[in-house]
């Protein structure tokens, strides 16, 4: 068994027990209702806060307003632009750049640049505002939503230590980010970094065989788990896919097949019957929604009014809708997606699943650390013949007028 949960607990603990690169000000002692006020003053600047509820309605004191009277337009600037991140992300880049006019020297308003570049496709400038809000104030980074934007800048612009190191010290304030689907992509994108870094550290030199040994992948299977366990969200086929791809790099194939099958032996259920239930329900949710698309898709190959090559791409959109995932943004190494889809098809499509392991071989990720473990899951598939569907063109070409049957609902998720 995985020392997952284990090494979890310990990954709570850490920005109480392992200093980075900035202060936090979280202790073992903290009262709930301080965590309640820290999540609902969330990226408000010091200079904007007061030390009551009460005075943070009112906004800056009298005396704040007369010895900087700009003070008001800039904490509303501010405000305005936090607000404006998600929907327009360019008004909150202007906001940040009056505010910054308005009261030089401050870290708040290179905080919401970082985050408004983010935003907008630049992790470049992100990590240069970034830098220089830190560098006014090493605490201005330590709301979870504007950590979790440090963490994605760092990871892409190359600086992985760096943005695993955020990552560990976020994991455990995850649940002061707003939303189940939010905390689940924060665990996604941990999880996947990890993974490629544990690929990294394995990696052979260049020109050796890419069959050495695999590394301590523990850490992105400990991210995985605490994931499945949480309340279902969008991303929950991807967490699922995401943890069969992590076991099976870490020679635990059999817990990895569990997980694709939606067994509650798999991600932590354990032996309490409970979990196994909430296990075996998801499971059930998830293979029903992946049922529907399904069915769609080969409704659509098996018109006998379309013509043949109609016929032909809408089945291979049959086994585009059972590999989809919801989303690639978590993904740290860019071929994994061609992994996760051959796992999502493995129960339902063979020769779809065969497809893809082969385009993950012939690519990037057969000359990386994982070939081995990719090429005995191609070669399985292989030895089982006829395990799961026919190939999607010979589904769509068969004889006429016979409508190729829909996949039993096997490696489902959410759209």
């Amino acid at each position: 068994m995985h020392p997952g949960p284990l090494l979890l607990t310990a990954l709570l603990a850490f920005p109480l027990a392992f200093p980075l690169a900035f202060p936090f000000t979280a202790h073992a002692g903290q009262a709930g209702g301080e965590l309640v006020a820290a999540a609902a003053a969330a990226g408000r600047p010091p200079e904007c806060s007061a030390r009551s509820s009460r005075a943070i309605a009112r906004g800056p004191t009298v005396w704040e307003r007369a010895r900087a009277p700009e003070l008001p337009r800039y904490c509303d600037l501010l405000a305005r632009g936090q607000a404006q991140l998600g929907s327009n992300p360019e008004a909150a880049r202007e906001a940040a750049r009056l505010a910054d006019q308005l009261l030089p020297g401050h870290a708040a308003p290179q905080v919401l640049l970082a985050r408004a570049a983010l935003a907008l496709g630049s992790p470049e400038d992100a990590g240069r505002a970034f830098e220089r809000a830190r560098g006014i104030d090493p605490r201005s980074v330590e709301d979870p939503h504007t950590m979790h934007d440090l963490a994605r800048s760092l990871a892409r612009t190359g600086k992985r230590d760096e943005a695993i190191a955020i990552y560990r010290a976020l994991v455990p304030r995850i649940d002061l980010l707003g939303t189940a689907d939010q905390r689940a992509l924060v665990l996604l994108e941990a999880a996947h970094l990890s993974m490629a870094a544990a690929g990294a550290a394995a990696k052979p030199p260049s020109g050796a065989a890419a069959e050495g040994p695999r590394g301590d992948l523990d850490e992105a299977i400990a991210y995985l788990r605490e994931a499945r366990q949480r309340a279902q969200t969008q991303l929950a086929r991807d967490v699922t896919l995401s943890l069969a791809l992590a076991l099976d790099r870490a020679g635990d194939k059999a817990q990895a097949d569990a997980a694709l099958d939606g067994e509650a032996a798999d991600a932590g259920a354990g032996g309490d019957p409970r979990a196994q239930a909430a296990a075996r329900a998801r499971a059930a949710a998830a293979r029903a929604r992946a049922a529907d698309h399904r069915a769609e898709a080969a409704t659509r190959a098996a018109d006998p009014h379309a013509g043949a090559a109609a016929r032909e791409h809408a089945a291979d959109d049959l086994a585009s809708a059972a590999a989809r995932l919801r989303t690639v943004d978590y993904l740290a190494v860019p071929e994994d997606r061609l992994a996760l889809e051959a796992l999502a098809l493995e129960r339902t499509m063979t020769a779809a699943a065969i497809a893809r392991w082969e385009a993950y071989l012939s690519g990037a990720g057969g000359q990386g650390p994982w070939a081995a473990a990719a090429r005995a899951r191609l070669d399985a598939l292989r030895r089982g013949g006829g395990g799961g569907q026919r190939p999607a063109r010979a589904a769509a070409t068969g004889a006429a007028g016979r409508a190729p049957q829909p996949p039993a609902p096997g490696a489902g998720g959410a759209r």
